[in-house]
């Protein structure tokens, strides 16, 4: 009876960690970047504004309102929460130093715009990836 609820305990714990595993912020990128793979120093060089252009095309950021996928992702890359990153742009764009990130809803809408725009980039759960490439991780 023991042993039963034992494996039953860690059946569950292993479902858990292959649904949390599988559930990781990537940077995604519109279908004219396919072949595109950046660095961590590109991710950052590229979210903060400092490279404005990816395979010869002007990079487009798109950002959803709120998601914590992107949130952790944000933090990982280039150190700073969302509320930062955004403060961040609004400096560059009142300074005359950049344009300011599109932002949408939701996670899926990062993905319709991305689809729909050149150049642009977006972080999305790796579930929502579809058919468009995966720029950085």
């Amino acid at each position: 009876m023991m042993i039963s609820k034992l494996f039953g305990v860690c059946a569950v714990a292993a479902a858990l960690a292959v649904s949390t595993a599988s559930a990781a912020p990537v940077l995604i990128g519109n279908s004219s970047l396919d072949g595109v793979s950046l660095s961590d120093s590109d991710i950052q060089a590229v979210l903060l504004g400092k490279n404005v252009s990816l395979g010869g095309k002007r990079v487009v950021i798109v950002v959803a309102k709120a998601s914590d996928g992107q949130e952790a992702f944000l933090k990982s890359k280039i150190g700073k929460t969302g509320s930062q990153f955004n403060n961040h742009w609004r400096k560059l764009f009142m300074t005359g130093g950049g344009v300011a990130p599109t932002q949408v809803a939701a996670e899926s809408d990062v993905v319709s715009v991305v689809a729909a725009t050149s150049g642009a980039i977006g972080i999305v759960d790796d579930s929502l990836v579809g058919g468009l490439p995966v720029v950085g991780k």
